[in-house]
């Protein structure tokens, strides 16, 4: 499989364990040490960190009434075989299909003996 899809594939596949709120699954789709760059920097050094970030996260969102996520658009750039910078504008909607929120995120994806981990989160506008 090429770089460029097997890094979509993991987009996806990101979107649907968000979409699920497993925090512990979502996770596994980090690698440690990872960068959430937001209004402030977290430094994301265990998967636990990962976990319990985005089971705050998750937690707000379901509090709007957030029940899934889609990637609407993946734009994909392979920096290297075992490298990408993804840009990706997601769709948020809540439980009756309305629009909760669209959001835009950068990420750096690194391939691992693990597969595709995301090792820095950006959103953005």
């Amino acid at each position: 499989m090429d770089t460029e899809r097997a890094v979509r594939e993991f987009v996806h596949d990101y979107a649907e364990t968000f979409s699920d709120g497993d925090p512990e699954a979502i996770a596994a789709h980090f690698h440690e040490p990872a960068l959430l760059v937001a209004e402030r920097v977290h430094m994301l050094e265990s998967r636990d960190a990962v976990a319990d970030l985005f089971g705050a996260i998750l937690d707000s969102l379901e509090e709007r009434g957030y029940a899934y996520s889609e990637a609407e658009e993946v734009d994909v750039e392979v920096v290297a075989d075992d490298r990408a910078r993804v840009r990706v504008d997601w769709v948020r909607y809540t439980g009756d299909d309305a629009v909760l929120e669209r959001l835009v995120t950068t990420h750096v994806f690194r391939r691992t003996g693990d597969g595709w981990k995301m090792i820095v989160l950006l959103p953005h506008d």
